[in-house]
């Protein structure tokens, strides 16, 4: 086929256009009016993780017997409880010069978790170095264990230097620290139950030939002394003294189907009423969570969030992203739910088909400015795909495809080919035509 100039340049200049066209196609609360008389509180509700209170949370302060939760709690993983624990000379030495009680004899021998109990019920320093050394042979061994797990829980503001609490310079924690290792502790049932009795007995060992009955020194939980810090739903957990460390205590309370720990560090014992500050200011807390905050739903299932287009689908051209289920908040009584308001991530493109529950994006929820978690998105309704809708699109696809560009440059060049092969044999023709006229001339001459 031969073709004339401007018809090649016509042909190659809508090849651009369609090479053109088709590239183009391609498209945490404010600190409440609470006064707490210590150094440092700290509030959680544990099945949300919401902070309801913090004081100085995130000083390091000392933290006296409170560490032993953490030396239950690292015992724990690395003991069996028919183990038998043996106590050693070491384990015993200078804890009566240092104020303890000393109930241990050096020689005998104890299950673990009949130690397990002695040390968080009685608080005995003895049974936290006999279980240091049986763990690790040593306390400052044992120690390094304690601040691994307290790093591996997230702890920030935390190093330990023994396994009992006694006073160490090197030794501090924080209220919110204490509130996280509480709250791992307690998800371990043998602990919680543990924490939550007021006596126990002791089996006979090699050197006590009777049962020893021991005392909790919680008296959030117990009525066994005067009963005047006794709360109802209180299950423990663990108390600490020292003089450089104050009245410490982390207390646990369930109200309902909410369950708190409260932590507070550097109570003091009022001179006048004989109140011992780390039980007032624990009741406070626990009476200021029961009072203000309760489980409100915020968002209800099916609730519309946002729209979004649809694709593929005759008819159809959005449909609503709902709340996948209901959410519910604990929040204070006075919350505004007005003010809830949403930061939508999801798809900015639904195709079909899509099933009803489909999962299409996540909601960060927001009251006011305050961020309170994290909802899914899901379909509203079942949307069948348009075979035919469908069917144009992959032609469109294709033709802004790779595939295609390459298909169509090499066609571009196929053509480029054709018309340079074809022009040459126009020529070639021309010259035979030129030379056959010119010998014909000559030949009649």
């Amino acid at each position: 086929m031969d073709m004339k100039p401007k018809q090649l340049t016509a042909l190659f200049l809508a090849l651009i256009m369609i090479f053109a066209v088709s590239a183009q196609a391609a498209p945490v609360t404010e600190e409440p009016d609470l006064t707490i008389n210590a150094k440092a509180a700290f509030l959680v509700e544990t099945t949300t993780g919401q902070v309801l209170y913090e004081y100085h949370a995130d000083d390091k302060l000392y933290p006296a017997s409170t560490t032993k939760l953490m030396t239950a709690l690292v015992a724990w993983e690395h003991c069996s409880p028919g183990d038998m624990i043996s106590v050693s000379q070491q384990a015993v030495d200078g804890l009566a010069e240092q104020g303890s009680s000393v109930f241990l004899k050096a020689g005998e021998q104890m299950e673990f978790m009949d130690m397990l109990h002695y040390l968080l019920i009685a608080s005995g320093n003895d049974a936290a170095n006999a279980l240091a050394e049986h763990i690790s042979s040593s306390n400052s061994a044992f120690a390094e264990l304690m601040n691994e797990k307290a790093e591996e829980l997230g702890c920030q503001n935390t190093h330990f230097a023994n396994p009992s609490g006694l006073h160490d310079e090197n030794h501090y924690t924080s209220a919110r620290d204490l509130g996280i290792i509480a709250q791992a502790a307690m998800k371990i049932p043998e602990l919680r139950e543990i924490v939550g009795k007021t006596q126990y007995k002791l089996q006979p060992t090699n050197m006590h030939e009777n049962e020893t009955t021991i005392t909790t020194t919680n008296r959030l939980i117990s009525r066994l002394k005067d009963g005047r810090y006794f709360y109802k739903g209180a299950y423990g957990i663990k108390t600490g003294t020292t003089t450089p460390a104050g009245y410490c205590l982390i207390g646990g309370a369930q109200s309902g189907e909410l369950d708190y720990i409260t932590v507070v560090l550097g109570g003091e014992k009022d001179p006048e009423t004989g109140d011992i500050g780390c039980y007032t200011e624990t009741i406070k807390l626990l009476d200021y969570a029961k009072k203000n905050f309760s489980l409100q739903t915020i968002t209800s299932a099916d609730t519309p969030i946002q729209e979004v287009p649809v694709r593929f689908a005759a008819g159809k051209e959005h449909t609503k992203l709902v709340a996948a289920a209901d959410s519910e908040l604990l929040l204070h009584n006075d919350t505004d739910l007005s003010q809830v308001t949403y930061e939508v991530d999801a798809v900015s493109t639904a195709d079909a088909p899509i099933k009803k529950g489909e999962k299409l994006g996540t909601a960060k929820v927001f009251i006011g400015d305050t961020e309170y978690g994290t909802i899914d998105l899901v379909a509203s309704e079942d949307i069948e795909r348009s075979d035919a809708l469908y069917a144009l699109f992959q032609v469109q696809e294709f033709f802004k495809s790779p595939l295609f560009r390459i298909i169509l440059v090499v066609l571009i060049l196929l053509i480029l080919l054709l018309i340079f092969v074809s022009t040459k044999r126009r020529h070639a023709r021309r010259r035979r035509r030129a030379r056959s006229r010119y010998s014909s001339g000559h030949g009649r001459r």
